[in-house]
């Protein structure tokens, strides 16, 4: 065991059995080396122990300090959520490297820090400050639903020719590599506003992208995007939104997430695109779709009709959507109605003032020929 490195030997085991996803690698090393430096011990010194030790003693001692570790990150307003990530990965240390451990409770996987749903005004005010870059890997987000991860790894090739040819919906071919976990390649589809804005971010970078570039680079290079540049690109938008008083969301406490952040976009995809199906819907979003997976899995135009005709049409950004429409109508139909009302009401009392002047006409004609008799009555008397 001494001529291999414990880390690394768990890592790519991991990544041998389950994905090969960076931000994995990154996380349960980062936890691992907090666990050992909670209990002032290298992994290797842990593996030395357990050979030098009883199991039953060594069981017991690190189910002990796990169970120590696990309390002092509550202690320190840890998310249960986030608790749970960091005891998972240290026992994921200590099953692939062979080591026994005593029980330890698995913590509710409670989500404190929910994603609120974003509006449809709030994406549009968000993609009008954003750079071109920012602006098309939003609109692409909201309209395809893919992960952030997922579209910086995306290449011309992947949306090409149909982005060049300005087709909508545009097919977006996701790449095994380019997937959680990859499980396998997929596709997916964006609308004319993520087609009109990547052409134009493209045509900015420049006229000899190849297939094999990148869609999305760092700025000022031909490198690919950085893995959390969209996250923070996102959270500096919103935070200055809202300091203009354009955006509104909470952040429970300082340095914790936001209610509004960039998988919100995805979020907003799938309830917009509820119409085409939660089988089609999970497709394109890149949800591995378990046992189903075998059997759905839909070929290209059928999918577009699918997207073209279900989905799109409530992911329209910059004009009405089915539901906007027909809310326009249905305001626009009471307002005739009030209209019809009001002129129906003014006409009854046009008519019922017309009706009183002329009674008032025949009161006054009545009281007029009375006086005209008494006048001729008294004229009458006076002469005789």
């Amino acid at each position: 065991m001494s001529k291999f490195d414990p880390v690394e030997l768990w890592i790519s085991n991991v990544a041998y059995s389950h994905s090969k996803s960076v931000e994995t690698d990154a996380n349960y090393r980062r936890c691992l080396k907090r666990f050992c430096a909670f209990i002032g011990c290298t992994p290797q010194q842990i593996l030395n122990e357990y050979e030098e030790s009883n199991d039953r003693q060594f069981r017991r001692k690190y189910a002990r300090l796990l169970k120590a570790f696990i309390s002092s990150l509550m202690n320190g307003n840890l998310a249960v959520g986030t608790v749970r990530t960091m005891s998972s990965a240290v026992k994921s240390f200590f099953k692939y490297s062979d080591l026994p451990l005593g029980f330890v409770p698995l913590g509710a996987n409670k989500i404190v820090y929910h994603n609120r749903d974003i509006t449809k005004k709030e994406i549009k005010e968000i993609l009008r400050v954003s750079m071109p870059r920012d602006r098309a890997a939003f609109c692409m987000m909201a309209q395809s639903g893919l992960r952030p991860d997922t579209v910086r790894k995306l290449k011309l090739k992947h949306v090409d020719p149909e982005l060049s040819k300005h087709i909508v919906p545009c097919k977006i071919v996701v790449p095994e590599e380019a997937t959680k976990g990859m499980f396998g390649s997929y596709h997916s589809w964006m609308g004319e506003e993520s087609v009109r804005y990547l052409k134009a971010y493209l045509d900015r970078r420049s006229s000899k992208l190849g297939p094999e570039d990148y869609l999305f680079t760092s700025k000022g290079s031909d490198k690919q995007l950085d893995s959390r540049a969209l996250t923070k690109v996102f959270r500096r938008t919103i935070e200055g939104l809202k300091s203009k008083g354009l955006i509104s969301f909470e952040q429970k406490k300082a340095g914790k997430p936001r209610e509004l952040r960039l998988y919100s976009l995805r979020k907003w995809f799938r309830n917009q695109a509820a119409q085409a199906g939660q089988d089609y819907v999970n497709y394109w979003m890149g949800h591995t779709l378990g046992v189903d997976g075998h059997y759905f899995k839909p070929e290209f135009e059928k999918s577009r009709k699918q997207y073209e005709e279900k989905a799109m049409p409530h992911l329209r950004l910059e004009s009405g959507t089915p539901t906007e429409h027909e809310k326009e109508v249905m305001e626009l139909r009471e307002t005739v109605k009030s209209l019809q009302n009001s002129l129906k009401a003014e006409r009854k009392s046009h008519k019922d003032m017309q009706k009183q002047q002329q009674d008032n006409m025949n009161s006054i004609r009545v009281r007029l020929s009375e006086l005209e008799q008494k006048d001729k009555k008294r004229q009458s008397q006076s002469e005789t």
